[in-house]
C-alpha cells in the first residue's frame, strides 16, 4: 500500500500548531516565573514579616536567648525564594520544637502570631523541686552540691542548678538511662516510681524524721539520709528498690508508734546509724 503524500496546506497547519504551542509553553514559563519572582519579592515585604518578637513568662530562662533563636529560625528562605519569616508560611512547628529541645526548662509552651509583624512566645518554666546531683556522694563533703541538676515534681531533669550547699534542696545520687555527663533532658526514673519514693519520704516526715537525700546504689540498695546533728554523720534509712514502699512505711509506722521505740530513735538520735526496712515485717536499727 502506498504512502498517501502530505500535501503542502496540511503540512503548514501542522507547522502552525507547532509553532502555537511553543509560544504557548514560552509564555506559561514566563507566566509562572514572574509569579513566583513575585510571590517571592512580595514574602520579604516587612509590612507581612514577622519582625517583633514578644517573650513572656520567663524568670530564669534568658529572654535574649531565647528571642535570638526564634530570630534564627525565622531567618533565611525556603527553597532561596520566600521569605521564612512571612506571617503566613513562617515555621510555627519548627520553632515549638526546636524552643523544647533547646530549652528543657520549658513546661508549656505557646507560640501565637499577632497581626502581621508581631510573634508572641508565651512560657512557663518548669519548678525545681529536687536536685540530681549524679551517680554517687563526692568524697570531698566540700563538693557536695556542685554539678547538680534541677528535677520538677515528676523526676524529669530540665536545668543546670548553681551551687548549693547545705540541705536547700533534696539531692538524688543514682544511676539513671540518660547520659551522665550531660543529664539534661532525662527522666531520671519512671514517673510512678518517682511518685512513690516523694510520697514514702513524705511519710518519712510525718514521722518527725527530716530526710536530706537518698542515694541509690547499683545493686538497687536505697539509703535514705536525714539531716545530722551537729558534727555528727547522717543516719540513714534503708530499704530496697524493689521493696513495697507502702509497706515498708507501715511496718516503720507501726513500729514509730510504739512509745518505747519512738522515744529510743528520738533521744538518740545523734547517735543513730541507721534504720533497716529490706527485711520482711522487721525494723532494724543501730546505733553508734
Amino acid at each position: 500500500m502506498k504512502d498517501i503524500p502530505t500535501s503542502p496546506r496540511i503540512a503548514l497547519i501542522k507547522r502552525n500548531r507547532r509553532a502555537m504551542r511553543l509560544r504557548l509553553i514560552i509564555l506559561f514559563s514566563v507566566l509562572f516565573i514572574s509569579i513566583i519572582g513575585g510571590l517571592s519579592y512580595f514574602s520579604a515585604n516587612t509590612r507581612i514579616n514577622l519582625i517583633k518578637i514578644e517573650v513572656t513568662g520567663n524568670s530564669i530562662i534568658d529572654g535574649d536567648k531565647l528571642e535570638q533563636s526564634v530570630k534564627d529560625k525565622l531567618s533565611g528562605r525556603y527553597l532561596r525564594l520566600f521569605s521564612r519569616s512571612n506571617f503566613l508560611i513562617y515555621p510555627h512547628d519548627g520553632i515549638y520544637k526546636s524552643l523544647q529541645k533547646e530549652f528543657p526548662r520549658i513546661e508549656n509552651l505557646l507560640v501565637t502570631r499577632e497581626g502581621f509583624n508581631k510573634l508572641k512566645i508565651n512560657i512557663t518554666e518548669r519548678a525545681g523541686s529536687y536536685l540530681y546531683c549524679g551517680t554517687a556522694i563526692p568524697e570531698n563533703k566540700e563538693d557536695v552540691g556542685d554539678n547538680c541538676y534541677f528535677v520538677n515534681n515528676d523526676g524529669y531533669i530540665f536545668d543546670k542548678a548553681p551551687y548549693f550547699s547545705g540541705d536547700i534542696y533534696f539531692k538524688y545520687y543514682m544511676k539513671i538511662d540518660g547520659d551522665i555527663a550531660n543529664p539534661l533532658g532525662s527522666q531520671m526514673i519512671s514517673v510512678d516510681h518517682f511518685h512513690e519514693l516523694v510520697r514514702f519520704m513524705d511519710g518519712i516526715t510525718t514521722l518527725g524524721l527530716k530526710p536530706s537525700y537518698i542515694v541509690i546504689d547499683e545493686k538497687g540498695i536505697c539509703s535514705l539520709y536525714l539531716k545530722s546533728t551537729g558534727e555528727n554523720p547522717n543516719p540513714k534509712i534503708m530499704f530496697k528498690n524493689d521493696n513495697n514502699l507502702t509497706t515498708i512505711l507501715n511496718n516503720f509506722s507501726i513500729a514509730m508508734s510504739k512509745q518505747e521505740f519512738a522515744n529510743e530513735i528520738n533521744t538518740k538520735y545523734d547517735t543513730l546509724l541507721y534504720i533497716d526496712l529490706r527485711f520482711k515485717n522487721k525494723v532494724l536499727y543501730k546505733f553508734q
